[in-house]
């Protein structure tokens, strides 16, 4: 059996499985996928590079909305399978690693092509170390994963704060740290999103969602394309014209 063949057949049997997936099956179908999309569909003009840019931009998208799609396809079903005590929040960082994928940063939010990606946890880890063990083998935006604690004093090197549920009471006093600068806020419920937060989490009849908050980003300097923002459901605040 070919190795594309072996992705199809492993993506039609998640059809019927899905109540049975786990946050590492949804990677291994994610993977899978990029067979279906192969090197020889792309131009070989080395006189076409915007094109190929551009394809591959194309193949890129398909590939994250893919697996962000199975994981909001994965009930609660499937969380209580998992090995780890903590398996809602295993869903969770996988789906930090794809959301951030999907949104651009300006230029300036990185002090150089080395500088890795910096995720803060406010509050406990509710990951149980899910979210660092899984960082070490991570890439976003070609950069290699950080996860630190929050400090105040070092917001202006995150790119991403994660935002656990103990700290609503104090919502307001982190989002104005980093009002106004390129840092995506993650907030682990809907609540979050609906106060400011760019992205929110809720579950909605067993299954992960988020929604987000587009005003907020706007403010922040984040593009966040309308391939994710079909995938959210609910989307506060418009952009403005």
């Amino acid at each position: 059996m070919s190795s594309e063949h072996q992705s199809l057949t492993l993506i039609a049997k998640s059809k019927s499985t899905r109540h049975r997936l786990k946050p590492w099956s949804l990677l291994m179908i994610y993977e899978s996928a990029k067979r279906l999309l192969p090197a020889s569909a792309m131009p070989r003009s080395r006189n076409d590079r915007r094109l190929d840019s551009r394809l591959k931009a194309d193949k890129q998208s398909v590939l994250l909305t893919l697996a962000l799609a199975f994981l909001l396809a994965t009930g609660s079903n499937a969380w209580s399978q998992t090995s780890s005590g903590y398996p809602e929040y295993q869903v969770k960082a996988e789906m930090l690693f794809r959301i951030a994928e999907f949104v651009n940063w300006p230029s300036e939010a990185f002090s150089g092509p080395d500088q890795p990606f910096v995720i803060a946890i406010a509050g406990r880890d509710p990951f149980n170390s899910y979210l660092i063990s899984r960082a070490v083998a991570e890439r976003i935006h070609d950069r290699k994963v950080s996860v630190v604690p929050f400090e105040a004093e070092n917001h202006k090197s995150y790119h991403l704060v994660f935002i656990e549920r103990s700290e609503h009471k104090r919502l307001d006093k982190l989002l104005s740290e980093v009002t106004g600068k390129p840092v995506l806020t993650v907030g682990d419920t809907d609540e979050f999103a609906k106060h400011g937060a760019h992205i929110g989490f809720q579950i909605i009849e067993g299954r992960m969602r988020f929604n987000v908050n587009l005003g907020s980003a706007e403010k922040s300097r984040l593009q966040i394309p309308a391939a994710l923002l079909r995938l959210a459901s609910r989307v506060y605040g418009e952009l403005k014209k």
